[in-house]
């Protein structure tokens, strides 16, 4: 295993400073699309979870000049819940408006404020079952911070860590909660 980790490394090591220096264009539309890992911490009234699961996150927004951009941002955290019910997978993440700005030609930070979620994925969902296709909805506020590892003509190949702080307004509560999550991208300009 330790073999097939440090191969992989000398591989994308040698991918990213093999390159033919490519001008990448950033103007106009942009969009992008990650997966990853999450670690959610979402303290339910009952007791307090720590899930490791899939990290989802996409964006489509438009440059305003080389340097920055005004996106709307979907990020998904999926974790596990099990207080009530059947065992199944819920997303705690949101919609975000967010802004986007280029330290130099590789490094971005990002950050946004906009709709809470905590919600039931798709792909696991049982519809007969009411209490699985309840929304809540709330107030979230999204960080990112990304490194652009491989530049093609039109697209970027990036690595990015997001966090996003939730608090969500359910039947009986309230729930606050935060999800990092470690994602590899693929970004279009």
């Amino acid at each position: 295993m330790k073999n097939v980790l440090s191969t992989l490394c000398f591989l994308v090591g040698s991918i990213c400073l093999g390159q033919n220096k490519i001008s990448i264009q950033r103007n106009g539309l942009m969009g992008g699309v990650s997966v990853g890992l999450a670690h959610s911490k979402i303290p339910f009234p009952i007791k307090s979870t720590n899930y490791n699961d899939l990290a989802l996150n996409w964006k489509i927004g438009y440059f305003i000049n080389p340097k920055s951009a005004l996106l709307l941002n979907g990020a998904v955290s999926v974790y596990d819940y099990s207080l009530s019910g059947r065992p199944r997978k819920r997303d705690f993440g949101g919609l975000y408006p967010s802004y986007q700005y280029f330290l130099n030609k590789n490094l971005w930070i990002l950050g946004g404020i906009g709709l809470a979620t905590e919600a039931p994925v798709f792909y696991d969902l049982k519809t007969d079952n009411h209490d699985e296709t309840k929304y809540y909805f709330g107030v979230g506020v999204l960080t990112a911070i990304g490194y652009e590892l491989i530049r093609l003509q039109k697209a970027t190949i990036d690595i990015q860590i997001r966090t996003n702080y939730n608090s969500v307004n359910k039947t009986d509560n309230k729930l606050s909660g935060l999800s990092t999550g470690i994602c590899l991208g693929v970004n279009f300009y």
